[in-house]
């Protein structure tokens, strides 16, 4: 489904599989975010085809977090040698608790090679300026991507429509959530791309879904 000009989002609607949703940040960044199960990347790709796009087309994957429901289609990627990257922290906890998180849900380990560098800051993309934040709380090396013209931000698992990423998996911290939570609501939104459930558009419905989560979630962290 095309959100703006060169912004492009893939909901997941199945009810009894868990797969994360995933975004397209199209010519000339063509940057994939967060590809999900493998076994449903085919699905996937004939959603982009019915907006004019090309799989193939996909330059860079991006991956907000390692969490298998996100991730796990990094294999299709890594086998067709697609520059991938993931924030330094996260690498670390991915080849640390990686293996044992993933035989929990009985999924491979897919060791992976990431070949971008992904930190807080600018980040200068085919010309294009997009802003990269460490977002810890739901895993320590999370991140949210905020193309600042399209004011469209990718948040991972930060947050959702009225509600949080959780923090009950290893690497989780309520009180880290928080922190990140309050420095990414203080941003210009517009289209907001959570890992979960529906985007949610218009800066004054993004900043209530904001206050809302604060007012009922915070107490809990």
């Amino acid at each position: 489904m095309k959100v703006c000009d060169g912004v492009y989002a893939y909901v997941w609607k199945g009810y009894f599989v868990n797969n994360a949703n995933m975004f397209y940040f199209g010519e000339p960044l063509n940057i994939l975010f967060d590809p999900g199960l493998k076994n449903y990347l085919d699905t996937r790709f004939e959603e982009m085809k019915k907006d004019g796009l090309d799989p193939d087309a996909v330059k860079r994957v991006i991956h907000t977090h390692c969490h298998p429901d996100h991730f796990e289609g990094a294999f299709y990627f890594a086998e067709k040698k697609v520059p991938m990257g993931m924030h330094g922290d996260e690498i670390a906890f991915y080849n640390e608790e990686g293996p044992s998180f993933f035989g929990m849900f009985g999924m491979q380990f897919p060791k992976i090679d990431f070949s971008i560098p992904v930190k807080e800051g600018t980040w200068e993309v085919e010309g294009v300026t997009l802003e990269i934040f460490h977002t810890p709380g739901h895993s320590p090396g999370s991140i949210c991507v905020y193309w600042k013209e399209k004011k469209a931000l990718v948040c991972g698992d930060l947050v959702f429509e009225q509600s949080v990423g959780r923090v009950d998996f290893p690497g989780g911290d309520g009180r880290k959530l928080i922190e990140s939570i309050k420095k990414i609501s203080a941003l210009d939104i517009e289209y907001l791309l959570p890992g979960h459930m529906n985007i949610i558009t218009g800066a004054a419905n993004v900043k209530k879904n904001f206050r809302l989560i604060e007012q009922y979630y915070f107490q809990m962290l």
